[in-house]
């Protein structure tokens, strides 16, 4: 749908705004917790940086768990020249406008092989499933429904009810969209958020912070992602996810730790992505054996 002059030039205003008021927060949450930020100190330098490593490496196959689901949405039609695409597209998400990664993907996968509307459809389909696995990780929050009472006091629904529309509204797309990859794209998804959550509590552990539970740091970051991934903002989510992230964990963790942990991510993401950039062809190498399944769909 082609917006009007106006309605673009409103639409970035919004973004601006948004984007502003999220760094707002996330200094005055910082000046406040400034002394602390301060006296950080890692104590076992060692420990940390190794974690850090190893967390650039999960992030690395998180990564590759996204392009293999992107694959299934695609029918495994051209396999490592569309997961070259995807790792090369990763790094475009921080670009103004937060859409040049899907206009890159789009535009150089586009071929014979590939219609607009395959290729649309495919895209849909990954940003719907990315938000379900989001929203279904989310709803681990509600087992700690004391630390999140700002968040509950919103709801217009009780729990039970939101958990009853979500189970009927999956039943009905699985028995719309079965056999067209759906669950095996949402399931990765699924792993997705769940090793980033593995990243988030691993680096609690290096740097000495006050243990979290896993399941509560997985749900809050699937939910500041979900923040990032809807709200409009800045490039990649910046700002809003972060903002989510500190509000989300603040109750039960100390708000400078919040702090780090999120910043720490970020960059972990950049680089890693940044690494992915460069060595996309090395990285898309391995896909090109589900070449065999070319046309074939997964459940």
């Amino acid at each position: 749908m082609n917006h009007k002059p106006w309605q673009k030039w409103l639409l970035g205003i919004f973004r601006l705004i948004i984007f502003i008021l999220a760094c707002y927060f996330i200094f005055q949450v910082i000046q406040q917790n400034i002394t602390a930020l301060k006296a950080l100190e890692i104590k076992h330098k060692i420990l940390f940086s190794g974690t850090f490593i190893v967390a650039h490496a999960i992030y690395i196959v998180l990564i590759m768990t996204l392009v293999f689901a992107w694959l299934v949405l695609l029918k495994f039609r051209e396999p490592q020249r569309c997961s070259k695409i995807y790792f090369k597209s990763q790094i475009m998400k921080y670009l103004p406008g937060n859409i040049f990664h899907f206009m890159y993907r789009h535009q150089q996968t586009k071929n014979n092989s590939f219609t607009h509307k395959q290729l649309g459809m495919a895209a849909f389909y990954e940003s719907l499933l990315l938000v379900m696995a989001a929203f279904i990780l989310a709803n681990l929050l509600f087992y700690w429904p004391d630390q999140i009472t700002w968040l509950t006091d919103w709801l217009p629904v009780p729990f039970w009810a939101i958990v009853l529309m979500e189970f009927v509204g999956a039943v009905f797309m699985v028995r719309l969209l079965i056999n067209t990859g759906v669950l095996t794209a949402l399931t990765s998804y699924l792993f997705y958020f769940v090793g980033m959550g593995l990243i988030t509590y691993i680096l609690i552990g290096a740097l000495g912070f006050e243990s979290q539970p896993y399941l509560f740091m997985t749900a809050c970051f699937a939910l500041s992602w979900l923040a990032g991934y809807i709200i409009p903002g800045a490039p990649g989510g910046t700002g809003v996810r972060e903002l989510a992230f500190i509000l989300l964990c603040s109750p039960k963790m100390a708000e400078h730790e919040a702090i780090v942990i999120i910043a720490l991510i970020r960059l972990i993401s950049i680089f890693s992505e940044m690494a992915i950039y460069f060595m996309a062809d090395k990285f898309s190498r391995p896909y090109r054996h589900l070449s065999a399944w070319s046309g074939k769909t997964m459940p």
